[in-house]
């Protein structure tokens, strides 16, 4: 899911063992989005979003109100947004497209997969309609744990401004993505 905005972006695992996932930031507002391409998993939001939404920063180009605010914003994900998979499925998602993804012994990987956090889904979506707001003050592996949090391919969470329009339809339910 999302692949036309992300490519063929996958979560990579660095030397500690940390996983460094592309993240998909989408404004169901004006159907826009952007892209962090490295997001530590044990990165807090509030850190990419300061920087994202600094005084500095330019608004971002179709926000003529300028609602998208560093104080405004808030970060949801959808509950349930997709068919878990299973690990086996899992790693060869995470294997498409490189060499190792011709492995005879994928299912024996299997195993060996205790720690790759949340649950990524097929692209057979739930949508069960349900939101939960991210705390900001946790980082992504906290978010991505949650029981009900199912990742579309990669990890992808709602930008909502408090100082929309759009904001009491999105918080009332009465918006589901497309």
């Amino acid at each position: 899911m999302y692949q036309e905005l992300t490519g063929l972006k996958k979560p990579i695992l660095d030397k500690n063992d940390a996983i460094h996932w592309p993240v998909l930031l989408l404004y169901a507002e004006v159907m826009s989005s952007d892209f962090i391409e490295d997001f530590c998993e044990t990165d807090i939001f509030s850190a990419h979003l300061d920087i994202m939404y600094s005084g500095s920063c330019q608004p971002l180009p179709w926000d003529n109100e300028c609602a998208y605010t560093r104080e405004a914003i808030e970060l949801y994900y959808q509950v349930d947004s997709g068919i878990p998979l299973s690990k086996k499925e899992i790693l060869m998602h995470l294997l498409e497209g490189t060499a190792g993804a011709l492995a005879d012994n994928i299912c024996g990987e299997e195993e060996n997969m205790g720690h790759i956090s949340g649950h990524i889904s097929s692209t057979n979506s739930i949508n069960s309609g349900k939101w939960v707001k991210v705390n900001e003050k946790k980082t992504l592996q906290d978010i991505l744990c949650q029981p009900d949090h199912v990742i579309p391919g990669i990890p992808a969470f709602f930008v909502v401004s408090k100082r929309s329009t759009f904001y009491k339809e999105f918080r009332a339910g009465k918006w589901t993505p497309p």
